[in-house]
């Protein structure tokens, strides 16, 4: 009831309005005085064609707000909501400013009757017809409002089967509809993750749909984290035996130039320095369990770092060791090389 009204009070408008319009002579002024005619004698649809020719000749203000009140009558809601919304987005526009109440009260009215459809997946270049009507190729630049009810979708390309889909959108409603087109005799193009359709809010508003959202509760596993860690751990103690070898081996070596040193100036024998030898097997020691933890721990994290590559681990830098022990009376060290 209330959407007759309005759209009888369109009629009434442009009857008034009409009757005071700009001289004859003008072919936009006389196509919108022949759909008044026909919208006065009942005749929408043939009054929205003569509209939409009046509104192909000129797209004033004026006549996309009629051309939305036909569309209205006729139950042709997304479009009704394209041409009321522009004419509404003429504010300057004399007849729109003395009609303004009127055309905001229909939009609301339209908009109870027009959900939102968004295409994904499918094919760049595919063709996609909604409602039995074209509204471009993928990727479409946006979401396409449609009357709320069964919507039959269509998407075909060159090399595919044609997919068919029929959704049901309730008013107010934007709904991601994914589409596979399958080849000839081949698999289908899957589409991507779709979201969950936005709900209507208060008033009819839409809400824009969310963001793909990381499940950070259930998080991937990553089966080599503890063979990384204990790597790591192994590398690291390797790097302190290695350094307390060195350090035993300065020592080893002072206490042997000490002794050399007192023979060269017929000094007595210093007892305190007898142990050097004690210090440069301990350092030996301490170089090859060095060596042996850089190893292991090299080893475990390089296959830890293959198990955890599907947790996103598979661009972890390779890891390299390489020790030269070096032993000689008097003298012990080593070269260590250690690059992750």
């Amino acid at each position: 009831m209330a959407t007759g009204m309005l759209a009888g009070l369109g009629l009434t408008l442009a009857l008034g309005m009409e009757a005071q319009a700009a001289p004859d002579g003008g072919d936009e002024d006389a196509l919108v005085r022949h759909a008044i005619l026909l919208r006065r004698r009942g005749d929408d649809r043939d009054a929205q064609i003569e509209l939409q020719r009046a509104y192909d000749v000129a797209h004033s203000p004026r006549v996309a707000a009629q051309l939305g009140f036909a569309e209205q009558a006729i139950g042709m809601w997304p479009q009704a909501e394209a041409h009321v919304g522009e004419a509404l987005r003429a504010p300057d526009d004399p007849w729109i400013r003395r009609n303004r109440a009127t055309l905001e009260e229909a939009l609301v009215t339209i908009r109870a009757h027009v959900g939102r459809v968004e295409i994904v997946g499918g094919v760049p270049g595919a063709q996609v017809t909604i409602a039995g009507q074209p509204v471009g190729r993928l990727p479409l630049p946006g979401a396409v409002a449609v009357s709320a009810g069964p919507v039959e979708i269509e998407v075909q390309a060159p090399g595919f089967e044609v997919a068919v889909r029929t959704v049901n959108v309730a008013a107010g409603e934007y709904a991601r509809v994914p589409i596979t087109l399958r080849a000839h005799g081949g698999v289908g193009m899957a589409p991507p993750r779709a979201v969950a359709p936005v709900q209507p809010v208060g008033g009819g508003a839409l809400v824009a749909p969310p963001a793909l959202q990381v499940d950070r509760k259930n998080p991937p596993r990553d089966e080599g984290r503890g063979r990384r860690y204990a790597g790591v751990g192994l590398v690291a103690g390797g790097l302190a035996a290695v350094g307390g070898g060195v350090a035993a081996s300065l020592v080893a070596k002072h206490k042997f130039d000490a002794i050399n040193g007192d023979a060269a100036a017929d000094l007595p024998y210093n007892p305190t320095n007898g142990n050097w030898k004690t210090y440069e097997t301990a350092a030996t020691a301490l170089y090859f369990v060095g060596a042996g933890a850089l190893i292991g721990g090299a080893v475990l994290y390089v296959s830890g770092r293959s198990r955890g590559e599907n947790a996103g681990q598979a661009g972890a830098p390779p890891v390299s060791v390489s020790l030269k022990p070096q032993v000689a009376p008097g003298r012990a060290g080593g070269a260590i090389s250690v690059r992750f």
